[in-house]
């Protein structure tokens, strides 16, 4: 028995008939173009979700988030409160691989300045090498200098200004210096300066008076009036009541601080032929300075 159907006209049409107008449809170079295109568009999404790169936070990320919470609430944070910090390190992230994306950062100063000091950072990096402990003397015995104690003097000074024009501070301080001698304490001019200092360090006696006093307060004998010693001020007497000389430190005392230093100087000299060795890789070209 033959099925009838209704075609778009209004007739029927059998089975048979809409049968063949599939068979003839699939045949369709169209149809195979569409169908074909549908599943290479399905290949690329799928390839496209399986390629799509991942934010991954670390649970030492999030144990680093938490302490830097606790730190400034004073408190652990609740469920909800972990769950934002977790989310917004999330969208940091995600701002940050977006930003990059978009060369945002390859402009900036400050964010080229903070990867160049990364860098520096990473090429100086020693590892777990530890210097020897004969390494270490021998650093100390070639800058033992860095670690000793400066020389200290105490003192007090009478002061003569310039202020008072021509010669007059030069000869008012002569004059005072005959008293002193004689056993007369000597009197000046009021200054802002301390006139009275103890165990001063020589070399900020040169930065505050210039290097004639910091030298006749190394080198003057205790207990006398010398003078008069001239500074960027005026004119000075000057009594040395004690001083210490220079104290360099045993080895054991400052072994800590030189492995510092040591490694300080090695990092350094990492850093600088890492630089050596980049500027050897790239070619420079400086506006207005010829290579």
């Amino acid at each position: 028995m033959t099925v009838l159907s209704d075609a778009p006209d209004g007739s029927r049409i059998g089975a048979g008939g809409a049968m063949g107008r599939l068979r003839r449809a699939a045949r369709e170079p169209l149809l195979h173009f569409i169908v074909l295109g549908a599943l290479i568009f399905a290949g690329i999404m799928g390839v496209k979700f399986l390629q799509k790169p991942t934010v991954s936070i670390a649970a030492q990320d999030i144990n680093q988030l938490v302490e830097y919470w606790q730190l400034q609430t004073q408190r652990a944070p609740n469920k909800q409160e972990l769950a934002a910090i977790i989310q917004g390190r999330v969208d940091e992230e995600l701002l940050a691989r977006e930003a990059q994306r978009l060369g945002m950062d390859k402009d900036d100063l400050i964010i080229r300045r903070r990867l160049a000091q990364k860098m520096s950072f990473a090429s100086e990096d020693l590892g777990d090498a530890q210097p020897s402990t004969a390494t270490l003397r021998a650093e100390y015995d070639r800058t033992k200098a860095r670690y000793a104690a400066p020389a200290r003097v105490t003192l007090r000074h009478v002061f003569f200004s310039a202020d008072r024009g021509g010669d007059a501070a030069h000869a008012a301080a002569v004059a005072a210096l005959a008293k002193a001698q004689a056993g007369v304490d000597p009197a000046g001019d009021p200054s802002l300066l301390p006139l009275t200092y103890a165990d001063a360090d020589p070399e900020a006696l040169a930065r505050d008076y210039g290097p004639d006093f910091a030298k006749t307060a190394t080198t003057a004998p205790l207990d006398h009036w010398i003078g008069p010693v001239q500074s960027p001020f005026g004119y000075h007497l000057i009594r040395v009541e004690g001083r210490a000389q220079q104290i360099t430190p045993p080895f054991e005392d400052v072994q800590d601080q030189v492995r510092e230093n040591y490694l300080a100087e090695q990092r350094q000299a990492k850093n600088e032929a890492f630089l050596r060795k980049l500027r050897q890789q790239y070619r420079v070209n400086v506006a207005g300075v010829s290579p």
